[in-house]
């Protein structure tokens, strides 16, 4: 190996997996990449739509005197909203992530696509227990 492939790999970020029994030709990688990217942009988006449909409804539980005669009730309803934004965010993000995983060559970036599936799948368990339980509170509050 050429010193000048040394320094490739390097930049490249560790082991090739050339030797995995799939080939992907580099125009489908491509598409693949750029659906990869889009799927992350519509979960981001999701993400910032509930955050406004949450934050909207925290500031007309403030208005209502939420938390002062009124209880958190609205303000629980914020939350949930916005828990559930986040979890069909992250959901799109791992579906991203999955393809990332189809297209990459390089053994630490797939060892990195797959500790960003393990984090945000985390995340989105905790965050499904959080609004269940914040659900369940409502139902037993009325």
């Amino acid at each position: 190996m050429s010193g000048s492939e040394h320094a490739m790999e390097g930049m490249t970020g560790g082991s090739s997996l050339d030797s995995l029994p799939f080939e992907i030709g580099p125009m489908l990688a491509e598409i693949f990449e750029v659906m990869a990217v889009g799927i992350d942009l519509i979960g981001v988006a999701i993400i910032i739509f509930g955050f406004n449909v949450a934050l909207l409804k925290l500031v007309s539980a403030l208005f209502q005197g939420a938390g002062l005669r009124k209880g958190l009730g609205n303000i629980a309803e914020a939350r949930q909203t916005l828990g559930a934004y986040i979890l069909t965010g992250i959901e799109f993000m791992i579906a991203s992530d999955i393809i990332h995983t189809v297209i990459t060559r390089e053994l630490t970036d797939l060892l990195f696509v797959g500790l960003l599936v393990v984090i945000r799948t985390a995340i989105s368990f905790f965050l499904g227990k959080e609004v269940a339980e914040l659900e369940h509170r409502e139902a037993a509050r009325n």
